[in-house]
């Protein structure tokens, strides 16, 4: 393994199934092979505690922290650019960038503000009040990297985010994720075989499965196993969490108690008493 500092801000040892071993150093740009795919990174993000191995993220070994505080510790530091698909479509440009800075609780206005801080440094800001229907291809992908970076991650981790673009729009997009590279002091690592992208990278990782290690090369050739082809377990999505409508409005001033409806009445000294309501035998329960 090639380690190309002596304090990397990302570390994997024997990590995954297949007991990988990888290092990226701060504000470096890695070129993973696209075998890596978009459940690779988010484990790699130290979004997914389930996967076995070290994993240290600027030097925190997130292995050992419990489930709730590695899922936090990386949210905050490492950011998965998500798939154009994910994107979306009843939303603006602009509401769709700042979806993850609303989930965190900030304002509507300081989230948009960010939102369009981040669209205009990838060269979308006039896509912001547009559907995602009526973007194209490669418009989509940098909106899908600006609501990646809009939490001001130290990580960037992609999957081959220049799939489908002609050779115009991949050397804009790559010249795009440069140039914030180096204003922002970010690392990226991206999972492509896309040869534009590789030479973009400052360094490849050719990630070979030999029944336990991945080798790290430097601008070196993806030689195949010779070994039979070992199949990843298929890791289902999760689904996103369906919010039923409420039906009845939820009182405000009432509780139940003992089986039995309560009003809440204000007594002449300004405190609360709760009187049952009914007759008869009720009210003496």
């Amino acid at each position: 393994m090639s380690i190309p500092s002596d304090n990397p801000i990302l570390l994997a040892r024997d990590f995954g199934p297949d007991e990988v071993c990888l290092a990226v150093g701060e504000g470096e740009i890695v070129a993973l092979s696209a075998a890596c795919d978009e459940v690779f990174l988010r484990a790699l993000s130290g979004a997914d505690p389930a996967w076995p191995g070290g994993l240290w993220l600027k030097g925190e070994p997130l292995h050992t922290l419990r489930p709730a505080a590695r899922l936090r510790f990386a949210h905050a530091q490492c950011a998965v650019a998500p798939r154009v698909g994910k994107l979306l479509p009843e939303l603006t440009v602009a509401e769709n960038t700042a979806l993850p800075l609303l989930l965190t609780g900030l304002g509507r206005q300081e989230a948009r503000r960010r939102a369009l801080r981040w669209l205009e440094r990838l060269d979308v800001i006039a896509c912001a009040d547009l559907r995602i229907a009526d973007l194209t291809l490669a418009e989509m992908r940098r909106v899908a990297l600006a609501r990646a970076l809009v939490l001001d991650p130290a990580i960037l981790l992609a999957e081959d985010p220049t799939e489908g673009l002609n050779a115009a729009e991949r050397f804009h997009l790559l010249r795009i994720l440069r140039a914030a590279c180096g204003t922002h002091g970010l690392t990226i690592v991206v999972a492509s075989d896309d040869t534009d992208v590789v030479g973009w990278a400052d360094r490849r990782i050719a990630v070979k499965v030999k029944g336990a290690v991945a080798d790290a090369e430097v601008g070196a050739p993806v030689a195949e196993p010779a070994a039979d082809p070992v199949v990843d377990p298929i890791v289902e999505p999760v689904a996103d969490p369906i919010v039923e409508p409420v039906v009845e409005p939820v009182p405000l001033f009432g509780h139940t108690a003992r089986g039995l409806p309560h009003r809440i009445g204000r007594h002449a000294r300004g405190e609360h008493r709760f009187t049952p309501v009914g007759s008869g035998s009720e009210r003496g329960r």
